[in-house]
């Protein structure tokens, strides 16, 4: 771990807790509110992707797909999900226990640490605020509203490294709870890419996907660095 010169974390089940499936929940109810395709086993497998192309997704399911309706519809069903996840994060949002501690360990080692997320920068900064987390406790965050396309695309990590300065993929670390967090660190090339398993997936479904490695959480990170 000695090359590692960033760690890119993923927000809500890495290092938000997510508990209640918050925002499961709120995809859910959007496409149930605006009739859109997809159990919750379905919808839970495109967790961490950008919003408004998850519901495009959706819609274009429904819908022609060069129809101006497909737009309509994804929009409308994203802002029932903001609606929904501002009223979950307006308040009691709380770190996955250790996060924090990771966060200080690797800075002691000037390690750089971003955030990056499948929310925009709406419900992603109410989430940020609360926490005070971009008044010195990590060096950037990264929405997928600041980048042309979202998880699995690896624009995200592209645009933390360019803001931090890191010009070798192969020293940066992608970790996150997701398929999608594991196919965005493998897409930009990560010299590490590692799951955890404090949000909504087993090491049975994230070991299904291209990985490094499996921990139970990011507070298992510093025994990495210390090996």
């Amino acid at each position: 771990m000695g090359s590692i010169q960033l760690v890119v974390f993923d927000m809500a089940g890495t290092t938000i807790d997510d508990s209640g499936n918050k925002v499961l929940t709120a995809l859910v109810e959007a496409a149930r509110i605006h009739d859109l395709p997809g159990t919750p086993d379905e919808l839970n497998k495109l967790m961490g992707m950008n919003k408004r192309e998850v519901f495009t997704l959706l819609a274009e399911q429904l819908l022609d797909r060069d129809s101006e309706q497909v737009s309509q519809l994804a929009e409308a069903a994203l802002a029932t999900f903001v609606e929904r996840m501002r009223a979950a994060y307006s308040q009691n949002v709380k770190a996955i226990p250790g996060t924090e501690e990771t966060f200080a360990f690797l800075r002691e080692r000037g390690v750089k640490i971003a955030l990056d997320t499948g929310f925009d920068s709406v419900i992603g900064g109410l989430i940020l605020e609360q926490l005070g987390w971009l008044d010195g406790v990590v060096d950037c965050a990264i929405f997928s509203s600041d980048v042309s396309r979202g998880r699995p695309a690896p624009y995200m990590i592209f645009r933390a490294m360019e803001q931090l300065d890191v010009q070798d993929v192969r020293q940066v670390m992608k970790i996150g709870d997701s398929p999608a967090d594991l196919d965005e660190g493998m897409n930009a090339g990560c010299g590490e890419v590692i799951g955890v398993l404090s949000g909504a997936h087993t090491a049975e479904s994230l070991g299904r996907y291209r990985h490094t490695r499996l921990l139970p959480s990011v507070a298992d990170l510093p025994a990495l660095f210390n090996q």
